[in-house]
């Protein structure tokens, strides 16, 4: 009873995840579609109170904290002056390409959160309908494994790019790596866990 309780309660989190994805996924969205349609709304929004992409615009640094974590900007002069952060770094001449770059690489970080959500969901369903070594949790933890490896790709590198200076910031997040690994270790158990049960079944 209290282990059907437990995976009852880590479906509940895994759809209330999905569900936030979703959610994070159209507002952010919306706010990329408004903002083809009416730049002029979005006119001089300083962007240095805002943390895009894990770039901390204000202190120039990467707001995620990995193991390798490198930021860097730079200004172009203006009339031997350089700007300031509020006149470079503003909503309005971020350069299109970059924003559809970012728009994209954002996107994709939640739809891949979101695979990873339900592959992960689908296992803990199986265990509860005690199919635990089904072969379908094999090739869930598989995926979720390569989810985990995009993931990792896509996240590790951030740019912005203005009309008068740019950042970037370079961040590994190993987390990512390392539940990979995990989840690619509990692929190998579950598969000789369902070649065992397989074997027994012809036995039997």
């Amino acid at each position: 009873m209290k282990k059907n309780t437990l995976l009852n309660v880590a479906i509940i989190i895994c759809k209330s995840l999905r569900l936030i994805y979703i959610l994070i996924f159209l507002i952010v969205t919306g706010l990329f579609v408004h903002f083809q349609w009416s730049p002029s709304t979005y006119d001089n929004l300083d962007l240095t109170n805002f943390t895009i992409n894990n770039i901390d615009i204000k202190n120039k640094t990467s707001s995620n904290k990995s193991f390798i974590n490198k930021f860097s900007s730079y200004k172009i002069h203006v009339d031997g002056k350089v700007p300031s952060d509020s006149e470079v770094f503003v909503l309005n001449k971020l350069k299109y390409k970059s924003l559809y770059i970012n728009f994209i690489q954002c996107s994709a970080i939640f739809i891949l959160l979101f695979l990873v959500t339900k592959e992960f969901e689908k296992i803990i369903k199986s265990v509860k309908q005690i199919k635990t070594f089904h072969k379908n949790n094999v090739i869930s933890f598989r995926k979720i494994g390569k989810y985990l490896l995009i993931l990792f790709v896509l996240s590790s590198y951030s740019a912005l790019t203005f009309q008068q200076g740019g950042m970037s910031s370079l961040h590994l997040i190993f987390s990512y790596l390392i539940l990979a690994l995990l989840a690619y270790i509990m692929a190998a158990i579950f598969e000789e866990g369902n070649n065992l049960s397989e074997e027994n079944k012809l036995t039997v």
